[in-house]
């Protein structure tokens, strides 16, 4: 096992949650590769990611015939992963590295007796998780309520403003249209015809990088 590191100075910036340090402090530094499955959906999780560097997708499965997708949220360096372990009840969720990944992976045990001793670290942690059912709450109602150009359209300008506020050293990776329609909770098909519709308008347009990034203001409906 590698001890807490240099990767450590992730949970340091100034938008990191000070928690975060105390509790990562209590575990060992994993690396993970690109496509690793961290977390399952049904299972009975016995411990707690926090995430140094990299990029997660959470995504739920649903339990049909046809099995389909949807991503819950793209996460990164600073981010809380598992919480749901803290009650031993099972993961509404799953959670796939799209990167390589390097977390402090803290078992339930030491992250209880930590918390247990520790209000304010307590609070912390429950933001976070809270933070998390507000995006999972409003991927969902974005799935159910809205068509596939809105989720899109939202999805770009969500891009984009991640993208702003990145220093000059990161970056986000491109995504393929199979990705997006993941995302999304639509079809493949359907993310590259409105891509190309969008492209050929003008509001869209695909860098050298192969991201899509909007040049003007979309339009509320497609």
């Amino acid at each position: 096992m590698n001890t807490l590191n240099a990767e450590f100075d992730t949970l340091t910036s100034p938008n990191s949650v000070p928690g975060l340090q105390m509790l990562a402090r209590q575990g060992q530094v994993r690396h993970y590769r690109k496509n690793t499955l961290l977390i399952e959906q049904g299972d009975h999780g016995q411990q707690l990611y926090v995430v140094l560097s990299g990029r997660l997708r959470e995504f739920a499965v649903s339990s049909d015939n046809k099995p389909r997708e949807i991503t819950l949220a793209v996460v990164g360096a600073g981010h809380l992963l598992g919480a749901l372990a803290l009650d031993d009840g099972p993961h509404c969720a799953s959670v796939v590295t799209l990167s390589a990944v390097a977390c402090a992976v803290v078992s339930r045990d030491a992250a209880l007796a930590v918390l247990r001793h520790n209000p304010g670290l307590a609070l912390e942690v429950l933001q976070l998780a809270l933070q998390r059912v507000r995006m999972a709450t409003e991927t969902t109602r974005l799935a159910l309520f809205s068509d596939a150009y809105s989720r899109l359209s939202a999805m770009l300008l969500r891009q984009d403003s991640e993208r702003d506020a990145l220093t000059a050293s990161d970056s986000l990776p491109a995504m393929t249209h199979a990705q997006m329609a993941q995302h999304i909770g639509c079809s493949r098909e359907m993310v590259s015809r409105l891509l190309k519709e969008l492209v050929v308008g003008g509001y869209v347009v695909r860098e050298p990088d192969r991201v899509y990034r909007v040049r003007k203001r979309l339009p509320a409906r497609w």
